[in-house]
């Protein structure tokens, strides 16, 4: 497998917590905004002692040890690097764009509703779209299915003018599947669907998906954001990195039915779905030890192990080297789906929180590093 806003009142706090969780650096509890009570009513539910109302919605099991950095060395194979990089993060809502941190580049984030985010960089409006639709678990190719793109405000069930069959690439493309989409825009939220009319792979609805303008190169007057590159500078971390997140993703329907019954979930209810993705710092390293929540809350939330062809590993309270959560088991309908990791301080972080519409059958795809402050 290859890798891949709200009001201030409602951000992230950890007041009062258990002992050995998040705290303010200093041995005292964290207190990041109004309403990170630890336990008790949180919006249509009711948190544990040892959980974190996020959002005014989202019960979050408090994370009890820093978020450690992954990197993948080769398939499914990763190294932890120390503790992660969360500094893109804020661990109290923000006001203005000055409580946000400066990336390296020193540009100011901006403070959207309590969250500080990814201003509008400078670059082209539109761009080329270029990438590989990568598999999880079990390898298949992913050439011959199809995907479509869409504004994050649209329905993702409909007609997109963005909608191709994907093509052979066995060089620039693992699981061989490519695509094109010419004049999308940048700088602006997205959902990529992937689906397979002949039923090989389930459909999957990737979130929290921006074309950054300042990612883009130049091919001779036409900008392209190609996420079969390997070597792009980034100017928010001053850093090499790729542009693999940002990646079409494909789960075929074998991979899917084994990762059901390692729930104990014969099949899925017609009407259900379920929220999957990625955690990573703000290198890009896939993180371990945070914990998730869904509200309304699934029938599984899961981590993954760390193997070829990842599965649910049950017995996990938290993300493993690989980054990866799953809730399973959603009604059809808007569900809120919240991250939380530990920093080197001691400090609980909220690494996203995000709302998306769960389809049934299907997957819906929020991958959390960097907030869009769009």
């Amino acid at each position: 497998m290859k890798k891949g806003l709200l009001p201030v009142c409602v951000f992230l706090a950890c007041a009062a917590l258990a002992l050995g969780g998040c705290s303010d650096g200093n041995g005292g509890p964290t207190d990041g905004g109004a309403d990170g009570n630890t336990g008790g009513e949180c919006g249509a539910t009711y948190c544990a002692a040892s959980q974190t109302c996020v959002a005014e919605s989202v019960c979050v099991s408090t994370p009890d040890r820093p978020a450690q950095a992954c990197v993948e060395d080769e398939d499914n194979v990763f190294t932890c690097q120390g503790n992660a990089d969360l500094a893109c993060h804020n661990a109290a809502a923000c006001a203005a764009d000055t409580d946000c941190p400066t990336d390296h580049a020193g540009v100011q984030l901006a403070c959207r509703q309590g969250l500080c985010g990814i201003p509008a960089p400078a670059g082209p409006a539109t761009v080329t779209y270029r990438g590989c639709v990568d598999a999880f678990g079990i390898g298949d190719v992913t050439d011959n299915m199809r995907v479509a793109l869409y504004r994050a405000d649209q329905d993702p069930t409909g007609a997109s003018a963005w909608d191709m069959a994907t093509v052979k690439d066995e060089a620039g493309c693992e699981y061989w599947g490519a695509f094109e989409f010419t004049e999308v825009p940048t700088n602006t939220p997205l959902i990529l669907k992937s689906y397979d009319p002949s039923g090989g792979f389930i459909t999957t609805y990737k979130h929290n998906l921006v074309l950054y303008a300042d990612l883009a190169a130049d091919e001779g007057g036409t900008f392209v954001f190609d996420t079969r590159a390997s070597a792009v500078s980034d100017p928010r971390t001053g850093l090499t990195t790729t542009l693999h997140p940002w990646r079409g993703y494909a789960i075929s329907q074998p991979t899917f039915s084994v990762i059901l019954l390692a729930v104990g979930i014969s099949s899925l209810p017609d009407g259900q779905g379920g929220i999957a993705g990625t955690m990573r710092d703000c290198q890009y390293r896939e993180l371990q030890h945070v914990r998730c929540g869904v509200w309304q809350d699934a029938s599984v939330l899961t981590y993954f192990t760390n193997a070829e062809n990842p599965r649910p590993e049950r017995n996990r309270d938290a993300t493993n080297v690989n980054g990866i959560f799953a809730a399973i088991g959603l009604p059809e309908g808007t569900h809120t789906v919240a991250c939380m990791g530990q920093n080197a301080a001691g400090e609980c972080v909220l690494i996203g929180k995000h709302s998306v519409k769960v389809f049934s059958g299907a997957v819906s795809i929020v991958n959390m590093d960097w907030h869009p402050g769009l």
